[in-house]
C-alpha cells in the first residue's frame, strides 16, 4: 500500500510515519507538508536513508499540489491542521 500522510512532518503525523515504516515494512509513505510552525523535518530524521518514505513541501490547500499525490497513493492519513489561536 502507499500511503499519502498531511501533516507527516508534525508531531502526530511523523510518529505515524515511523508506526507505518517499522510495522508494515511493505507499506510506502509520501508525506506531504508545509513546513510551517507545526512542521519540522527533524521529525522525519529517523526515516533517513529508508527508501519508502518521499517528502514533498507543499500546502493541502493548493489542489495542483494534491492532485497527482492523491492519485499515486491508495490512501490518504491526514493529519495537517493548525490548532494556534492568535488572541
Amino acid at each position: 500500500m502507499k500511503l499519502l500522510v498531511t501533516g507527516g512532518a508534525g508531531f502526530i503525523g511523523s510518529n505515524f510515519v515511523h508506526h507505518v515504516l517499522r510495522e508494515h515494512p511493505e507499506d510506502e509513505v509520501v508525506v506531504l507538508d508545509l513546513l510551517t510552525y507545526a512542521g519540522n523535518l527533524e521529525n522525519l530524521r529517523e526515516a533517513e536513508g529508508n527508501p519508502r518514505p518521499r517528502f514533498v513541501k507543499g500546502d493541502i490547500a493548493d489542489p495542483e499540489a494534491v492532485k497527482p499525490l492523491v492519485a499515486e497513493c491508495d490512501a490518504v492519513v491526514h493529519f495537517a491542521a493548525e490548532s494556534h489561536t492568535d488572541s
